[in-house]
């Protein structure tokens, strides 16, 4: 769980009072006001407001328990764990995984429909209608480095085919690191109170430590027990907050977040000191979806926990940041503990004044906020498939024990079970009782609610990582379920490409708000450009800028392409096409399809080395080259440098400097190797010009002789049995004679 927005350290303003309106600077929450404690001095007003504000939670709980009941279960099949709504119960307890594998192949599919394989996913518009390409890469940079693939969209997927509801909260946390690095110097003395380097050799030491503060969006995947929205019947969180209601999110604290909170004014210190004293009987009372799924996984949590609530309202609030009757709405978060214990109050810290959490069900219904849960169509067919496999598996195994029925007229001696072993017994005194085989019966119905599960929830053979088919599928076949699949997909992920595109709003406004240094990205560019690293300093919020998620659209595209993309850039590349565009006022420029085709096919890094857009390959002033040249840096020679006008100017640097690295020479020789090159590439075209092949002297110089020329094809194949012209004359037929 990520409660690291919870801790927002607010920086003291500088220069002037609280109020005044004359100074520029801001708390690190934008405004004074939003740091303010709410339930400090006399706060009767607020504190019987959030008293009623508490029973509507709880009320809101209660109405939502039967639902939070079902949802435990459809974890039980998902994590095949048997429950009360088993019917057989007998020797074996086998848990047929299809709900498992159901969930799993789509939550697979999604993801690698959500982040293409070209790595490129993000599109970002300004006002101007350009790309912000430092942007785009700080968003891809920041979802690279928390893993955002694999630790939060996966289980984010799961969590909503099997709750019904997708929720994730995106924070912002920062952490301090404690960096140690080498360096090399010579031996230092101490003269007048200050440390000055001697003469003598260099030795490695170690540098003093350097302190860094990496921050970063958090996102945490919440369960939909421990969310609450009402009213129930709205569309969106906005739509909540504007009629009045507001957002309820469970969380688990411990003693130890507690005393964190408390230090960093989140909640009252009274407040927590009373929460810690009564956790242990509150742990008691309420149920952790959490902890659950935990032992599930064999972990099995000890120790106290407390519950808290931490609600998000709007409250009428003044111009100074207090309550206020007659004041303006404002979004507020409040933190409620057990006994209706008001923990701390105070206005949204962010300054996009926006409820950090997204929410959006996984299929809407009309007039109901939350969806429903895909697995409550198909648990009952997964309970009669585990039901016929555990039947099907005890008959198998009384079998291997019949019951011997022994007439005790014709048999009275023991009968004792052993390989070899004799009994004795007139005809017919000895009989065995086998159980009927059911395991053709089980295969049966768990193939029938196999195939049920897998319509119900999408998941056609190819989504699986073996075929389940008997027969071998034609082309045709394959085909059409790509076909299925693509459609089916690209309608499932258009849920998650609108959480992500929100997602990224969030992100840009946290980063504009936390973060005041620079940082290094790596950035791909527009159009092909190479990779390369950048310093991004902080920029600025959502204001102007539109976030789009493009990465459930790429497969699509191109599998359009693959289809009639190519036919259709065919046609238009038809010079009468191309004239009409003309005629109408239209150019034709092919660049971006093919870039965007070229970088799915062999990826972001890849694809920017085959196609290259010489628009970024700008020169270099040499006086610059230089400087940079005179540090030690060695630098490349750019295609389209002035080689003359470089090698003049680096000559006059390397007599000026001495050249004491050795990098200015080595750069002139490759600004001679470069120059030769052009010429050689120019004495070729102008050969080629001239009607020449090139690599042939000009007539009348003297080289090396030609090679092999161009001649006519041989004649036709002769016949078998035909004669060879060389044995013609021994049989008799006059030749004519070649020529010499």
């Amino acid at each position: 769980m990520s409660d690291a927005a919870l801790a927002i350290e607010v920086e003291p303003e500088v220069g002037g009072n609280p109020g005044d309106d004359g100074g520029e600077e801001v708390t690190r929450a934008g405004t004074s006001h939003r740091d303010r404690d709410l339930l400090a001095g006399r706060a009767g007003q607020l504190r019987d407001k959030l008293d009623e504000i508490f029973s509507a939670v709880m009320r809101v709980f209660e109405e939502q328990k039967d639902r939070s009941d079902d949802i435990e279960d459809y974890w039980d099949c998902f994590n095949c764990r048997t429950n009360h709504r088993q019917y057989y119960s007998g020797i074996a307890n086998i848990y047929f995984p299809i709900i498992h594998d159901a969930v799993v192949a789509r939550s697979t599919r999604f993801s690698n429909q959500i982040f293409p394989q070209s790595g490129r996913y993000i599109e970002a518009v300004s006002a101007d209608g350009t790309q912000p390409q430092s942007l785009i890469g700080l968003l891809e940079h920041y979802l690279r480095e928390t893993h955002f693939e694999i630790l939060v969209l996966k289980p984010l997927c799961e969590t909503g085919d099997i709750e019904g509801h997708y929720n994730l909260y995106v924070d912002w946390c920062e952490l301090e690191r404690e960096i140690v690095s080498r360096e090399t110097h010579g031996p230092r003395v101490r003269l007048g109170g200050e440390e000055v380097e001697a003469p003598g050799e260099d030795f490695e030491d170690m540098a003093e430590p350097e302190i860094i503060v990496e921050g970063r969006p958090v996102f945490e995947v919440l369960h939909d027990s421990d969310v609450a929205v009402w009213p129930a019947n709205v569309d969106s969180l906005d739509e909540a907050f504007a009629n009045g209601g507001g957002v309820a999110i469970v969380r688990h604290w411990t003693k130890a977040k507690i005393d964190q909170l408390v230090e960093q004014g989140c909640i009252r210190k009274a407040e927590g000191k009373a929460l810690k004293d009564s956790m242990d009987r509150v742990s008691r009372e309420n149920t952790d979806i959490e902890k659950r799924l935990a032992e599930h996984v064999g972990i099995h949590p000890r120790g106290t926990g407390a519950t808290v609530w931490e609600v998000w309202i709007t409250l009428p609030l003044n111009d100074g940041g207090g309550f206020d009757e007659d004041g303006r709405n404002r979004l507020c978060r409040v933190f409620f503990g057990p006994n209706r214990a008001q923990l701390g109050a105070k206005r949204n810290p962010y300054w996009n004044d926006r409820c950090p959490l997204i929410s959006f069900p996984v299929k809407k219904t009309p007039g109901v906020f939350k969806g429903k849960s895909l697995i409550s169509y198909v648990d009952s067919m997964q309970y009669e498939a585990n039901d016929a496999i555990n039947e099907g598996a005890d008959a198998a195994t009384l079998s291997a024990a019949p019951i011997v029925l022994r007439d005790p007229e014709k048999s009275n001696g023991p009968l004792v079970f052993g390989v070899g072993a004799i009994w004795d017994g007139g005809k017919d005194a000895i009989s065995l009782l086998t159980f009927p085989d059911l395991t053709p019966r089980a295969q049966t119905r768990v193939q029938m609610a196999l195939q049920g599960i897998f319509q119900s929830l999408g998941v056609n053979p190819s989504m699986l990582p073996q075929q389940t088919r008997a027969g071998k599928p034609n082309q045709a076949q394959v085909a059409q379920e790509q076909a299925v699949d693509l459609l089916t997909t690209a309608e499932a992920v258009k849920v998650l490409a609108v959480i992500a595109s929100e997602m990224l709003g969030l992100i840009v406004d946290y980063d504009y708000q936390f973060r005041d240094t620079d940082i290094t990205i790596r950035e791909f560019g527009e159009m092909g450009v190479r990779a390369r690293l950048e310093q991004v300093p902080p920029l600025t919020n959502r204001r102007g800028l539109s976030f789009i998620w493009r990465g459930a659209e790429q497969v699509k595209q191109t599998m359009m392409m693959q289809q009639a993309g190519t036919a259709w850039v065919n046609v238009l590349q038809n010079p009468q096409i191309q004239q009409q565009l003309a005629r109408e006022g239209y150019s034709l420029h092919l660049a971006p399809v093919l870039v965007a085709q070229n970088q799915n096919i062999f990826g972001a890094f890849l694809g920017s080395q085959v196609i290259v857009n010489d628009r970024e390959m700008l020169t270099m002033d040499p006086e610059l080259e230089n400087e940079i040249l005179e540090t030690g840096q060695m630098l490349h020679v750019h295609p389209l440098d002035e080689d003359p006008k470089h090698l003049q100017s680096h000559m006059k640097a390397k007599q000026e400097t001495g050249d004491p690295h050795g990098t200015i020479g080595q750069h002139i020789a490759a600004h001679i190797q470069s120059m030769q090159m052009k010429m050689a590439a120019s004495m070729q075209k102008a050969q080629a010009g001239a009607g020449m092949r090139p690599g042939l002297p000009p007539p009348g110089a003297g080289g090396p002789r030609p090679g092999a020329q161009p001649a006519p094809p041989h004649g036709p194949q002769r016949p078998p049995g035909a004669l060879h012209p060389d044995r013609a004359a021994m049989s008799g037929v006059v030749q004519m004679p070649r020529r010499t």
